[in-house]
This record gives structure tokens, C-alpha cells and sequence, in this order.
């Protein structure tokens, strides 16, 4: 764990470092929410903050194998990687749609994200937000178009409680139209799960006007699928014009959030973390 959190200091600082020498101001069309979070993502869970109308946020998301292979892996950096490359769009200041496709399973998904109700005390904002996304496993697998399908369905309740600290709570129904069954090494099988329920817990620490840390924990409730772990991350957000870019340690590699609730099969007890980042940049497109 020592080796964990230096190679996450020596990342935030070289980051920090970096973009102190960008643009300081923020883009006209960057209109992120300070108060709650900084992009539409904490790490693997969608977040409250929603995109403003006639915006354009492209986001890179790279995750890495375990920090705990050690040098020869050279720290996970060299090992088999996932990366998500999406598009998302603001119809309107309340509603957004988006797409994207990882590595992984060569999955493709759709989602949206519609924000229900602001409450407001003070400064201090209060969100509920619908979030849900159609995800295909686009490999050439055998399976139906329909098999290879699943659904994911969030309500997102996020507040600011003070000035620094902003908490989201998002449970949450994914489900697989098919569950996979495989036989493991030792000649038993191993069954995915058709439903699963999750509860995602995240909070955010504004440290400095640029910079933020963020914790996510996303457990399964009730049936899991055979040999997954609960998804644990936790990351340094950095703000500089229209980009927010993010370092993070994670105990899944997966990215689409229906697959980290049935496939993540690290366990953060165990010290299977990760390395990753994501940059987010925003773009006003005028349509």
C-alpha cells in the first residue's frame, strides 16, 4: 500500500505540475458544477453534474492492470489494458445523450442522463438525476445481437454539504439479457448473474480551486455474480480550462457500469488496485 500511495503522489504532482503551466482561465463553454462534482464521472459511477445545452464533453478513460505485478509489469502499465472512448452532448441544460465504446468486450453502449430536481439551500445545491444506458458486447461470440445486450438504470442523489465536501448516493438495476457460464480452472462453473442491484457511494474533497479527491465504492446488493468483488476508486481530480483531468487507483478495470457491478473481480482487501486516468474536454458547438 506504501507503493500504491507514492506512485499516486508522484502521478498528481507531475499532473498538477503540468497543468499549472496551461491556461488558467475557464473555457466560456465549461459551466461543471463546482459545488458538486467536476465532470459527468466520479470514476466508474455517472455522476449529478450534467452537461449544458449545445455542449460537446469528450472523454478518454484508461485503465490499467494491477499495481501489484510489480516491476516486470512495470507496475500494471504493461499490462492488458481497458480504455473507453465516449462522446456525450447536452440536448439541453437538463438532458443529455451520449456514446461510446471500450476495449473490453468491444462494447458499445448508449446513455442518457436527465436531471429531475435541483434543491436549492443557500449556495448549497441539492440533485436527483436519471441516468441509464443500453451497453453490446460486440465480439463475435456466437450470441444473438439480443443475447449480448444489457441495461443499466441509476438514480443519482447528490448534495454539497459544505463548501469542500459533496456526497452522491446512486442505486441502481443493471441487467444482462444473458448470463454467462464458464468452467474455471478447478473444473467447477462459474455463473454470471442476469440482475444485479448496486448502491454507489462517492464523495468529493475540494482541496484547492483546482483540485479535488474523490472516493467511490459501488457494492452489489443481494446476488452477485460467482467470483466478482465490490469496486473500490480513488482519485485526484485537476481543473484547468475546458479540461478536467483525473489519476485514479481502482480495484476494476471496467469502465461501462453495468459490467463493473457483475465483472470486476479484484478485491481492494486484498491490495488488487490499479492505475488509470480520464480526461474530460469540453466543447461548445453552438447546435
Amino acid at each position: 500500500m506504501k507503493k500504491l500511495g507514492f506512485f499516486l503522489l508522484i502521478g498528481c504532482f507531475s499532473v498538477t505540475s503540468a497543468f499549472a503551466q496551461m491556461e488558467r482561465e475557464r473555457s466560456k463553454t465549461q459551466s461543471f458544477d463546482p459545488e458538486i462534482f467536476w465532470s459527468g464521472a466520479v470514476v466508474t459511477l455517472p455522476s449529478v453534474t450534467q452537461l449544458p445545452a449545445s455542449n460537446l464533453n469528450f472523454t478518454i478513460q484508461h485503465a490499467f492492470g494491477l499495481v501489484s505485478s510489480g516491476i516486470d509489469e512495470l507496475f500494471g502499465l504493461d499490462a492488458s489494458s481497458n480504455i473507453r472512448f465516449g462522446l456525450d452532448y447536452g440536448v439541453s441544460d437538463l438532458w443529455s445523450l451520449g456514446i461510446g465504446r471500450s476495449r473490453f468486450d468491444k462494447v458499445v453502449d448508449v446513455r442518457t442522463k436527465y436531471r429531475l430536481i435541483t434543491l436549492m439551500q443557500g449556495a448549497r445545491p441539492t440533485h436527483l438525476t436519471f441516468f441509464g444506458n443500453m451497453a453490446l458486447d460486440t465480439q463475435k461470440n456466437g450470441l444473438s445481437t439480443a443475447d449480448k445486450a444489457s441495461f443499466y438504470a441509476s438514480l443519482l442523489l447528490a448534495r454539497s454539504i459544505t463548501e469542500k465536501i459533496s456526497i452522491q448516493v446512486s442505486p441502481a438495476f443493471s441487467h444482462f439479457n444473458h448470463a454467462k457460464e464458464q468452467v474455471v480452472f478447478n473444473g467447477g462453473l462459474e455463473r454470471e448473474e442476469n440482475n444485479l442491484i448496486t448502491v454507489g457511494l462517492a464523495t468529493r474533497y475540494r482541496a484547492s480551486e483546482r483540485v479535488s479527491a474523490l472516493l467511490e465504492y459501488v457494492p452489489v446488493i443481494g446476488d452477485r455474480s460467482d467470483g466478482s468483488h465490490d469496486a473500490f476508486s480513488v482519485g485526484i481530480d485537476v481543473e484547468s480550462g475546458g479540461h478536467v483531468f483525473q489519476l485514479f487507483l481502482t480495484s476494476t478495470q471496467w469502465i461501462v457500469p453495468q459490467y463493473v457491478a457483475s465483472k470486476s473481480r479484484n478485491s481492494v482487501s486484498d491490495g488488487d488496485l490499479g492505475f488509470g486516468f480520464t480526461i474530460h474536454r469540453v466543447f461548445g458547438v453552438g447546435i
